[in-house]
């Protein structure tokens, strides 16, 4: 990685309601999280994703699957 350069991982998830109720879930689970557009890198989703610190990727899906919401896509990510 370059200086300034920043990965995150970023999840999609099928609706725009999974997203947010995903957000929501992190958010309660005490792991920052960040609504983003998604990135291209995920495919054809909602159009939101979820960023979080690739450090907190591992409990963020142990989260998600324990609320119930399985992301439908990840990647991690070089933020330039």
């Amino acid at each position: 990685m370059t200086p300034g350069e920043r990965r995150f991982v970023a999840y999609g998830f099928a609706s725009v309601h999974d997203a947010l109720a995903a957000e929501s879930a992190l958010t309660s689970a005490g792991i920052a999280v960040t609504a983003i557009p998604s990135p291209r890198a995920l495919g054809e989703l909602c159009g939101i994703a979820l960023r979080v610190d690739p450090a907190r990727a591992g409990a963020a899906e142990a989260a998600l699957e324990s609320a119930g919401l399985p992301p439908r896509a990840s990647a991690e990510i070089d933020d330039l």
